[in-house]
């Protein structure tokens, strides 16, 4: 039996993108449920900022950079454009005796 794990679709959330999404679920949850997070604190500061827009925006980077790495590996397998299919095409050759009678 083989241990090898199947490779993930391109659209299923990485790991650090599920943590994020979670981390941000709470937050909204916390800052629902509980009035004293929709305000500041003397250590942390504005709270809204550490449970909502700090794991929301390090989670849209983490996507930014996953359809990046994705965009870059299709382009590695698309086929290269050939040289090779202008085979019959020459290009035109002066011999030296054409120049001269020319002059």
């Amino acid at each position: 039996m083989s241990h090898v794990m199947p490779a993930t679709a391109p659209d299923q959330p990485s790991l650090i993108e599920q943590s994020l999404l979670g981390a941000v679920a709470l937050g909204l949850v916390a800052m629902l449920s509980l009035p004293a997070t929709r305000s500041t604190n003397e250590t942390l500061g504005w709270l809204p900022f550490w449970l909502l827009a700090l794991p929301l925006s390090a989670w849209v980077v983490a996507r930014l950079l996953r359809l990046r790495e994705q965009r870059t590996l299709a382009a590695a397998r698309r086929p290269m454009a050939s040289v090779h299919a202008l085979h019959d095409v020459r290009p035109r050759t002066v011999v030296v005796r054409d120049l001269r009678r020319a002059a």
